[in-house]
């Protein structure tokens, strides 16, 4: 695991508060596009700055971004939209962590097994809420939007690690 990479704790918290920024606006930009695309499938733009989180700065920091982005969605979009957000970031950041730090592939494949494994997280506490097991009906059309948002935003943090390498925020980025 990497430690703090930067030089100061003033920088740091200045990084880390961009990155907050960045996965709150990213999350309120979500919600705009969200009503194009069919129920319940977003994009998962905001998970960028996770990933990015977990490849170039650290794992803790990136988990605290993950309760925070889930703390703002509690806050803005109620009690259910907040604990859905928790839960299916949980499983996303554990399997980022376990494709990141096993197998070192690719951050395409990375960016789609999270995105599954967020909507699993999501179909599960679904379950539990609904007490229904229904709901897992839904995991076909689901899994197939995850693997091709997980694709985009695999994507986009290919470009964003090759420009934080550029600006040498973080020289161990692989």
């Amino acid at each position: 695991m990497k430690l703090n990479p930067y030089k100061t704790l003033s920088f740091y918290t200045a990084v880390m508060g961009v990155m907050l920024g960045a996965a709150v606006m990213l999350t309120i930009l979500e919600s705009q596009l969200s009503s194009f695309l069919p129920a319940g499938i977003r994009l998962g733009l905001s998970n960028v700055v996770i990933m990015t989180a977990v490849t170039a700065v650290n794992i803790p920091s990136a988990f605290i971004l993950t309760a925070l982005k889930s703390l703002f969605v509690l806050l803005t979009r109620g009690v259910t939209a907040g604990a859905m957000s928790l839960c299916g970031g949980i499983f996303a950041f554990t399997v980022t962590i376990l494709i990141f730090r096993l197998t070192g592939s690719s951050y395409i494949l990375m960016s789609v097994l999270a995105a599954i494994a967020h909507i699993t997280g999501q179909l599960l506490l679904a379950c539990v809420i609904t007490k229904s097991i229904y709901t897992l009906y839904y995991i076909p059309v689901y899994l197939g939007a995850s693997a091709a948002t997980g694709i985009c935003t695999g994507l986009v943090l290919n470009a964003v690690l090759k420009h934080i390498k550029i600006l040498h925020i973080n020289s161990d980025i692989r």
